[in-house]
């Protein structure tokens, strides 16, 4: 049978004693060798090899750092394949894993030492999804090494991860109550009319953020009463602003457009058109984006940062409100806690669920991949729906 396998065989390709296939090549004068466990295995590494060396981004499996690899990881197997924010992702959850195991041979990597890298973001102070999110980039990153023969075995696979008690993560997911809703709302109205529209929109559709500040005026159906969800804004450091494809295919989706919701895009884009008008040649859209629904002040695009902090100054304008009429009335304020844009979003899902929606409606107008996300949401409205109700028999007792 090892004759047969021979005698098929390309130029440089060999059958080893023990069934498996060897490959012989050069580099920088010297003979390396390869193995694979069939001639379809073998010749894909070879082809590897010779275009990493075509290159220019070869290096000895046997002195092959995580860095060095890492590299290649990033140009060959994702710049051409993901969306250019999920590379940007990755190389921020590589900056953590950089300083502890870079520089060392990936062939020594072992499940400790990527344990060391999990454990050490816990004690910094990262979030538990962040954490989560760079185990998955170095599972990633091994992984492909296993595939390419490189290594023999995936470390991250022998990895936990650290338990971690997320106060971000509840911030992340909390819900507004609806006090709270309707007191930021009309605190954002009167302090900053141009931008409160966003938040009337986040809080009636439940879009991403991202999605909102891509929302062109095109994208806004005044007689059918509908908002379409085409895209979402992308910035990148070093490049301009783009709206880009959304998160999954069910995250295209059309959304029922509320009347107060209409009305209130029917006024902003009056006064948007009147803004432009005043700022002539002041008024500096980007390229490609000049009919954005939400911009700065200047036609420019806005980022989730931005919203973020418009978010926290309207919370601290209701919170010293609250605690002036709270002097007033002699009683201890009720302050509310800031919170991230994408509450917005967990805040229309719990509201919707509060009333009655059917979850798989409101999937889809979340654009959730799977309902499995907006169970997840459904289960804890209900539970805090069974809480209040059990409080209507406490004078029972």
């Amino acid at each position: 049978m090892a004759e047969d396998k021979r005698k098929q065989l390309p130029p440089g390709i060999s059958v080893r004693k023990d069934g498996r296939y060897q490959a012989r090549y050069t580099f920088n004068g010297k003979r390396q060798t390869i193995y694979g466990k069939d001639l379809k295995e073998i010749q894909k590494k070879l082809r590897d090899v010779k275009y990493e060396m075509d290159h220019g981004i070869y290096a000895r499996p046997d002195r092959l750092t995580v860095d060095s690899w890492y590299k290649t990881w990033l140009k060959e197997y994702r710049e051409n394949v993901v969306r250019a924010t999920t590379v940007v992702g990755n190389e921020k959850c590589y900056k953590h894993v950089k300083p502890e195991i870079g520089g060392m041979r990936i062939q020594a990597v072992r499940p400790e030492h990527i344990q060391r890298v999990l454990n050490k973001m816990k004690r910094d102070g990262y979030s538990r999804g962040y954490i989560e999110n760079t185990r998955q980039t170095m599972n990633m990153i091994f992984r492909q090494a296993c595939v390419n023969g490189i290594i023999v075995a995936n470390p991250v696979e022998k990895s936990i991860l650290p338990n971690v008690e997320d106060d971000v993560e509840n911030i992340h997911r909390r819900a507004l109550t609806e006090r709270e809703q309707k007191a930021f709302l009309e605190c954002a109205a009167r302090r900053k009319p141009f931008y409160a529209d966003i938040f009337y929109v986040g809080f009636s559709t439940g879009m991403r953020v991202g999605e909102i500040n891509g929302l062109e005026w095109n994208d806004i159906d005044f007689e059918k009463m509908e908002i379409r969800v085409t895209g979402t804004m992308i910035k990148i450091a070093g490049k301009d602003y783009y709206k880009g494809p959304v998160k999954t295919g069910e995250s295209k989706r059309t959304i029922p457009m509320l009347p107060e919701i209409a009305r209130r895009l029917r006024k902003h884009k009056v006064e948007q058109a009147k803004l432009r008008m005043m700022l002539g040649d002041k008024w500096q859209p980007v390229k490609g984006l000049e009919h954005l629904v939400f911009t700065t002040m200047f036609g420019k695009p806005l980022m989730t940062l931005s919203v973020g902090r418009y978010i926290d100054s309207t919370v601290n304008a209701v919170n010293r409100a609250e605690e002036k009429k709270a002097e007033e009335e002699h009683r201890k304020p009720e302050l509310m806690e800031t919170f991230c844009p994408h509450a917005m979003r967990h805040t229309f899902a719990t509201r919707a669920l509060e009333r009655g929606i059917p979850p798989k409606v409101v999937q889809s107008y979340l654009g959730h991949s799977t309902i499995d996300v907006t169970m997840n949401i459904y289960t804890h409205v209900t539970a805090e729906l069974e809480r209040e109700e059990i409080k209507k028999i406490a004078n029972q007792f």
